[in-house]
């Protein structure tokens, strides 16, 4: 295997644990089988916090014999990821909707004779009507209709 060295201040090793942790949060949070790469790389990076200092962001758990995020840092990364999955949630709703409304309001012949930035303006003209309606009534004014 080829090694190289990389060196780093406390403070540039303190924030690529936080890069480690989100990175793993992002990847392995919502799969029943995490990928066994993301939580080696997580592993070796949380084995070496000694070295740099920064034992207060990981715990050593002598039963599994791994490394975890410490409760304080869980605590503030949480607020990255809260802000992360709302930003998402919005983003993700408003431009679904936008597809789906597109899709009812121009037939397939008629979309192929659009060029991509015609069809982009108009997803868009209609993403944004949702945006404004969401950062009015959050969620308040949605239902389902059959």
């Amino acid at each position: 295997m080829d090694t190289k060295k990389v060196e780093f201040t406390s403070d540039q090793f303190r924030q690529l644990m936080k890069l480690v942790y989100l990175g793993h949060w992002i990847s392995n949070s919502h799969k029943d089988e995490p990928d066994k790469s993301i939580d080696e790389m997580e592993q070796f990076i949380y084995s070496k916090a000694k070295e740099f200092g920064c034992n207060d962001l990981v715990e050593f758990d002598s039963n599994y014999k791994k490394n975890y995020p410490s409760l304080d840092m869980e605590e503030e990364l949480d607020l990255v990821v809260q802000d992360y999955d709302e930003y998402v949630f919005w983003e993700e709703l408003a431009w679904r909707m936008a597809e789906r409304d597109f899709t009812r309001k121009f037939d397939h012949a008629q979309i192929l004779c659009m060029t991509s930035d015609e069809i982009f303006r108009e997803k868009n003209t209609i993403a944004d009507k949702y945006f404004e309606e969401f950062n009015v009534s959050g969620i308040e004014n949605l239902g389902f209709v059959k």
